[in-house]
């Protein structure tokens, strides 16, 4: 019983602080309720100001649901039509007047215009809040209809002096053409220090990958070109930023663009993973010879998409990466010696021994044939109207059609001084004589 009484006891004494409690904070949300309401009111009572710069009501209408946003829209379209009637009746004054009045007039007017461009500009910023806060387009297009109405309508009802008056306010405006033209200027200067900033990074780039001798000069050129217009473009849209571009929308466009191209451009993406491979393997590089899809010739330029070679004849060829990458690929100039295979025939009734010390005698006596690999100079084949002698020596990989054109002519001239004959193609021909 003590106990059941001393619990009831404490039960009685805790109510009451429990209803305290609860009674302050009933108040305390009634209260923060009451604030946040005069904190929206105020602050849609600034949204409203039809004084409010563009950059303070785009701060303004982000807490705003869309059916503020409405009413607000509203709101600025009633400031806009009550310039407008301002507009008209001053134009209406034009008539009758003289000139003094008439030049003060149209002043007015130009400042009405300007009053009318910023009011439509901060119109438009509750019209695309609104829409991006689930506005329909039901419920905007009025809105957008008549802000198109009012510009086209503007213009018809405004004389041509006036026109001429508003243009030359408009470009010594420093929100119009003075404006325009400081961006511009500032566009260009910056594009004129972003291509030297550009290079700048490029040869620093350059600087770097010096010292990583294992790269190919293709990859090089490639990863400079690539580090060159990446700063390039990074710059660009820093240049256009500081101009006071919006860039924010091309980077969408850009988006929507790769995803197109990624589809129409296979073929060339076919090419260009093909030139990042031989760029990283390193099968040929530049000023090699090699024999490639049928064409040989030196490789002068490599892109990303195709591989430029130059033969013989000066004749330029230019060969899609994936075509290369796909083929058997003969670099000729990758070894720095070469062997050269010569084969020199003589005549049967000829001195075979002698001839071939005549030619170890040539090989010898020209600088440009090693002696380390040792040249190989034998008879190779006996053929149907000649005996063949091989000859071959090695020579730097530079020097391998000079030896071979070389020694093919001086070859010729000393078997005609030893008497030595090349025998051309000749067959016997026997006649049997027939009994009757």
């Amino acid at each position: 019983m003590n106990a059941l009484s001393s619990a009831h006891k404490a039960s009685i004494l805790v109510r009451p602080v429990l209803c305290v409690l609860r009674c302050v904070l009933v108040s305390s949300l009634f209260l923060f309720a009451q604030n946040a309401a005069a904190a929206s009111d105020d602050i849609i009572a600034q949204a409203s100001d039809i004084n409010v710069s563009g950059v303070s009501l785009e701060r303004y209408v982000l807490p705003l649901t869309a059916a503020e946003l409405s009413d607000l829209a509203n709101t600025w379209q009633g400031h806009l039509s009550g310039s407008l009637e301002e507009f008209v009746s001053l134009n209406s004054q034009l008539e009758g007047v003289s000139e003094a009045q008439a030049s003060a007039l149209r002043n007015q007017i130009a400042e009405n215009s300007e009053v009318q461009v910023v009011i439509a500009e901060n119109y438009q910023l509750v019209l695309d809040s609104w829409s991006s806060k689930g506005g329909s387009v039901e419920e905007t297009q009025p809105h957008q209809q008549y802000l198109k109405a009012l510009s086209a309508a503007t213009l018809r009802a405004t004389d041509i002096r006036t026109l001429a008056s508003l243009a030359w306010s408009w470009l010594g405006s420093k929100d119009g053409g003075l404006g325009l033209l400081v961006q511009v200027l500032v566009f260009v200067v910056a594009l004129i220090i972003l291509l030297f900033v550009a290079r700048f990074v490029r040869r620093l780039a350059a600087r770097g990958l010096d010292r990583v001798p294992s790269m190919s000069r293709l990859l090089k050129s490639f990863v400079l070109t690539v580090v060159y217009w990446i700063t390039v473009a990074l710059g660009l849209m820093i240049a256009l930023g500081i101009a006071g571009v919006n860039v924010t929308p091309l980077f969408a466009v850009f988006g929507g663009l790769s995803f197109i191209l990624g589809f129409a451009l296979q073929d060339t993406l076919g090419n260009l993973a093909s030139g990042l491979m031989i760029m990283v393997l390193k099968p040929f590089d530049t000023g090699d010879y090699i024999e490639i899809s049928g064409a040989s010739g030196t490789v002068d330029a490599m892109s990303v998409v195709s591989t430029q070679i130059r033969t013989f004849d000066n004749q330029y060829i230019v060969v899609p990466n994936s075509k290369i990458w796909g083929d058997v690929i003969t670099n000729v100039s990758a070894a720095k010696t070469r062997r050269v295979d010569l084969v020199f025939g003589i005549a049967y009734s000829d001195n075979a021994p002698a001839a071939v010390e005549v030619l170890k005698e040539m090989v010898a006596a020209d600088s440009r044939c090693m002696t380390d690999p040792a040249p190989e100079i034998f008879v190779g084949e006996l053929g149907d109207s000649s005996v063949n002698l091989f000859c071959r020596p090695w020579v730097a990989t530079e020097d391998y059609w000079d030896v071979y054109w070389g020694l093919t002519g001086a070859v010729k001239e000393r078997f005609d001084k030893e008497g030595i004959s090349i025998p051309f193609p000749q067959r016997d021909v026997h006649l049997i004589p027939v009994e009757n």
